[in-house]
């Protein structure tokens, strides 16, 4: 505990001394009235573009408040917004929803940080204002069209521990109507790093077959390989007459192998544990925007095909355990139109129409039942108006209606209001209250053996309320917000194991989620030639079951949710110097506990809390023909022995080498 009050008085104190010994200036800059009692947290680029070895699950893991459930690097990771499951965060590319429709939730690792411009979270009950199904929240990834004119060359090659090998190359070019940019990314590893296994011993006796001692071995990460490949291409065309069409496109293939548990005894070179993934995505936008009024259309298409293979190979013969593959298309078409009247009143309307297909089957003989081949229509309605009557003051309503299969959602509202107390620090106070729906999973409802048919939505309520400042000071500038939530969801859907041997799904819990979240930006431009900059993130989110027991033994009531921490924190430093930059990172994850009873009498029981730090030292070169950098990474700095999951170890301290280059012709000009 002591070492989790040292991030907000840390922050506080930085606050304190700037306050003190720094100038105010003035800043008379309004609030949008499109962002009305919103809760959001925006990344910029110098987060999402530290090192393309890192994911969407490292960037949020290390920057956000979000809790990113991952087996390691290049393993599926899954983000659980303010103690909700990964189900409950929708997640938006350039507009379009990605979640998976046959499992509901997105895989972060298989999204490279990149191949993203602009990554937005909207909290709790804010989500209600770009997608309905975020009961914990969602997140949005947009690419944007090329800021500067001219042609522009970027190749990194990276190299790291356990033959992990990056690469990453870019080219775009613009002028006043056109922009492309074309990305393509290569990731390669062995990832058999050493451990020490916690979860065996060995025993060693004395001649005459007496223990005298024992000791945990050092084994190798088993079956953690992976390549992962992807390319991205965006054009834009701006007429200057205000309409702009864009075109986004993305293609990824990802070949995995799932690492043995740490109780696993198996020989890997007997047995094939693996993944892979082709993945494509496309865009396609019209922006129209006249003096008071923005259109926007869209249509997007989606495809995954995705292949699950266990079995074994003894004498050059296979026998599969598991050989299951799935197929998902999701078409969808969108349209949008904001009308600004005047200065006090923000319009909207939205309509969204998906179409999703998903077959699924397993070969194995050990599969029992059929799956699925089936599609489902999904729509989406919403209206919003914003209102300002006085300058401080705000406030805004979001009505929406969605439907699935043949069954109208209940009508999902959500009230948003927006006080500015102070406005030379953009002090404002927000609020807000949502009810929220997600409808089940095509597996959910139809997985073989298990799915339910039967299920109902999840729904429920989530109040919010916080602080939000800016306070520019001289040389530095100060930001953050502080939260408070309260969430109630009912008809949570959990699997089960039932009398028959397999797992399925019901509508079994309540659960009351509720808790605070703060961040907090310091940006202080020390000298001509002296920068530092902090950002921090905390985060405490009970999420407690509030059902009924299922029977005499069920011990769960009044409990914490599995694999969920109540405390997490990151703190991130950048301190540069002319040419040099010198990055440290510290996150912080509280227990988790493993059984709904949180039982702790067992050495499974739960997961012990941990501490995380990485370094790296980046030096650039500023040539008048080109631009080069080299960047050391040190990962696990402290070597600290920890889990994410049961069971999964997580690689001990490692290394990674980063060098970049950039070819310079003439200088550019910004696109305005």
């Amino acid at each position: 505990m002591r070492k989790l009050l040292v991030f907000p008085i840390l922050f506080t104190c930085l606050g304190m001394m700037a306050q003190d010994t720094l100038r105010t200036v003035q800043v008379n800059a309004n609030r949008l009235l499109r962002d009305t009692g919103i809760q959001k947290t925006t990344l910029d680029t110098l987060f999402l573009h530290d090192n393309i070895s890192l994911s969407m699950a490292d960037i949020l893991s290390r920057h956000t408040t979000l809790f990113i459930k991952n087996y390691g690097r290049a393993t599926e990771s899954t983000a659980e917004f303010r103690g909700t499951s990964p189900s409950h965060t929708q997640v938006l590319w350039n507009g379009i929803r990605i979640n998976s429709p046959m499992l509901g939730t997105l895989d972060f690792s298989t999204i490279p940080g990149y191949f993203v411009d602009e990554t937005n979270l909207y909290h709790g009950a804010s989500s209600i204002s770009i997608s309905g199904g975020g009961l914990g929240g969602a997140v949005e990834l947009k690419t944007r069209p090329v800021d500067f004119q001219g042609t522009t060359l970027q190749y990194i090659q990276g190299i790291g521990s356990y033959d992990t090998y990056d690469q990453f190359f870019r080219a775009t070019y613009a002028n006043e109507q056109w922009s492309s940019s074309t990305r393509v990314s290569y990731s390669t590893s062995n990832n058999d790093f050493l451990y020490t296994n916690y979860d065996k011993k060995v025993d060693i006796r004395d001649q005459e077959g007496n223990i005298i001692d024992s000791y945990h071995p050092k084994e190798r990460n088993k079956s953690g390989y992976f390549d992962d490949f992807h390319v991205m291409q965006d054009i834009f065309y701006n007429d200057l007459k205000g309409n702009r069409i864009g075109f986004m496109a993305w293609y990824s293939y990802t070949n995995r192998g799932l690492p043995f548990l740490s109780v696993d005894y198996k020989d890997d070179s007997e047995f094939t544990n693996e993944q892979k993934f082709n993945t494509a995505r496309a865009v396609i936008s019209w922006d129209h925007n006249l003096e008071k009024w923005n259109l926007n259309v869209k249509g997007g298409y989606q495809y995954q095909d995705m292949a699950y293979d266990y079995f074994t190979r003894r004498e050059e013969i296979n026998t599969d355990i598991t050989h299951s593959k799935s197929y998902t298309n999701t078409g969808s078409i969108q349209g949008e139109a904001n009308y600004i009247p005047n200065e006090h009143w923000l319009l909207q309307a939205n309509m969204s129409a998906y179409y999703n297909h998903v077959r699924s089957y397993d070969r194995s003989p050990f599969h029992i039942g059929d799956n699925y081949d089936l599609g489902r229509m999904e729509y989406n309605t919403s209206i919003q108006a914003r209102w300002r009557p006085i300058q401080p003051f705000s406030m805004a309503v979001v009505l929406r209606e969605e439907v699935y299969r043949d069954d109208f959602v209940p009508l999902i509202p959500a009230f948003f209001v927006d006080y500015v107390l102070y406005q030379p620090w953009r002090l404002a106070l927000k609020a807000s209250v949502a009810r929220n729906y997600r409808y089940p999973s095509m597996n959910d409802l139809y997985f073989q053996p298990g799915g339910n048919p039967d299920l109902e939505p999840e729904h429920g309520f989530t109040y919010d309320a916080g602080l939000e400042f800016c306070i520019p000071i001289h040389d530095v500038k100060i930001s953050g917000n502080l939260s408070a939530f309260d969430s109630y969801i009912n008809d949570w859907i959990q699997w089960l194991p039932n009398t028959k041997g397999f797992w399925e799904p019901s509508n079994v819990r309540k659960v009351h989620n509720y808790g605070t979240e703060m961040s907090l930006n310091v940006d202080y431009k020390i000298s001509s030639n002296w920068r530092l900059r902090l950002s921090g993130n905390y985060a405490f989110t009970p999420s407690i079951n509030r059902g009924e027991n299922l029977n005499s033994n069920d011990a769960s009531y009044g409990k914490q949710l599995c694999y969920v921490p109540r405390n997490s924190a990151n703190i991130s430093g950048h301190l540069s110097w002319e040419s040099w930059t010198f990055t440290y990172k510290w996150n912080h994850y509280s227990e988790r506990y493993t059984t709904t009873s949180n039982e702790v009498n067992y050495i499974t029981g739960r997961l012990k809390p941990y501490y995380m730090s990485d370094i790296s030292l980046e030096k650039t070169f500023q040539w008048r023909w080109g631009h080069a950098s080299i960047k050391g990474v040190v990962n696990n700095l402290f070597n600290t022995k920890y889990v994410t999951v049961l069971s999964r170890p997580m690689a001990p301290r490692n290394y990674e080498i980063y060098f970049e280059f950039r070819p310079q012709w003439k200088r550019k000009s910004s696109i305005n």
